[in-house]
Formats: structure tokens, C-alpha cells, sequence
């Protein structure tokens, strides 16, 4: 009756989130875009400086991602296995909480497009994108993925 538990297969769990992250924030970013320039609806909000604005918060998240939130997450050593990396709460959590500013960043550039229509936003939004491959599981696992 009592079945042996299976323990958690921690490095596929972590590449299904960061997947369905990537794919959330593409997908914003597809559905805003073709709202705008497919659609050629207007812009929902007439203030240039509102992009702008968003734009340069999240150039300032991805900023920080890049200094202050890649160095909490350790790179694997060679002899350990990507379940056991990826099994500790804390390398998960600063994983986690790294994707979710990039993605926060992404969030508010694709606001600050459809908001105004404005290129800086969407340049913002294409480069937190872009980080979220630069960060994927085995980009942060470092040497000890190769």
C-alpha cells in the first residue's frame, strides 16, 4: 500500500518554470505588439515620458539582476549533479527571485510600449528576453553544466 515517495526531479522542474517564465513574458510581448503594429491600434496612453520612464526602470532592474542578483546564485562544482544543485532551497531561491526581476523588467517595458508605442520600451522588453536565455538553468550553473 505505502509506495516508496520519488524524490523530485529538481533540475526538470526548474527548466519547466524558467520555460513558462520565457514564454509568459514573449508572449505579452507578441500579443502587445501585434495589438499595435499589426492591429494598428493606438497607443492606450498619450504621455511619451511614461515609456520612457518605464523603459528606465526596467534598464535599472535588469542592472541589477546583472551586478547584484547573478553573483547569489553559485555555479555547480563538476562533481555534483544537476538534481543535487538544483535540489538546495537556496540556490532555487535566488534562481527564482533573479527571473522574477527580469521578468518584472520585461513586464513594465511591455506595459511602457503598449502604454505609448514608443521603441526604448520594446528594446527593454526584447533585452530582458534575451537575459532570461543568458539565465537560463545550465547558464547558471555555470562550468559544471558543460
Amino acid at each position: 500500500m505505502n509506495q516508496p515517495v520519488k524524490p523530485a526531479d529538481f533540475a526538470r522542474v526548474v527548466r519547466i518554470m524558467h520555460g513558462a517564465m520565457v514564454a509568459g513574458l514573449a508572449l505579452v510581448g507578441a500579443t502587445f505588439f501585434l495589438l499595435l503594429r499589426v492591429r494598428q491600434s493606438p497607443a492606450l496612453g498619450s504621455t511619451p515620458s511614461l515609456g520612457v520612464a518605464l523603459a528606465g526602470l526596467g534598464v535599472g532592474l535588469l542592472a541589477v539582476t546583472v551586478t547584484v542578483l547573478r553573483r547569489r546564485v553559485p555555479e555547480r562544482p563538476l562533481d555534483q549533479s544537476p538534481d543535487a544543485y538544483w535540489a538546495t532551497v537556496e540556490r532555487r531561491g535566488a534562481a527564482i527571485v533573479l527571473w522574477a526581476v527580469v521578468e518584472g523588467a520585461g513586464l513594465l517595458a511591455s506595459i511602457g510600449y503598449v502604454l505609448t508605442g514608443a521603441v526604448a520600451p520594446a528594446v527593454v522588453a526584447v533585452l530582458a528576453i534575451a537575459l532570461f536565455i543568458v539565465f537560463r538553468p545550465s547558464g547558471l550553473e555555470g562550468e559544471g553544466a558543460a
